[in-house]
């Protein structure tokens, strides 16, 4: 494989990650709207259950997106060889 190709599909990855982030967001506004309904009809347990959830999915999409950060940084200051190169082939 390629190196081109492989960064192709390392990029890829990261397209894909920001679409489960993307949904993430979306649940959570799902569940505001959820939140509401069950405190008009009372339902305490299951807004306790929402809360959780959304802990958990706000600390997973935090998480996924450091990631994606870290990763994209690291990339920016990678070290280029092909000028030594190029020096010492002269």
């Amino acid at each position: 494989m390629s190196t081109n190709g492989a960064m192709i599909r390392f990029e890829q990855r990261f397209v894909l990650l920001r679409e489960i982030i993307a949904s993430y967001r979306i649940r959570l506004q799902e569940m505001e709207q959820e939140v509401v309904e069950l405190f008009a009809t009372n339902q305490l347990t299951a807004i306790s259950a929402c809360m959780s959830e959304k802990q958990r999915i706000v600390l997973l999409m935090n998480r996924l997106e450091q990631f994606i950060d870290q990763w994209e940084r690291s990339r920016d200051v990678g070290i280029s060889h092909e000028s030594k190169r190029e020096h010492l082939n002269i």
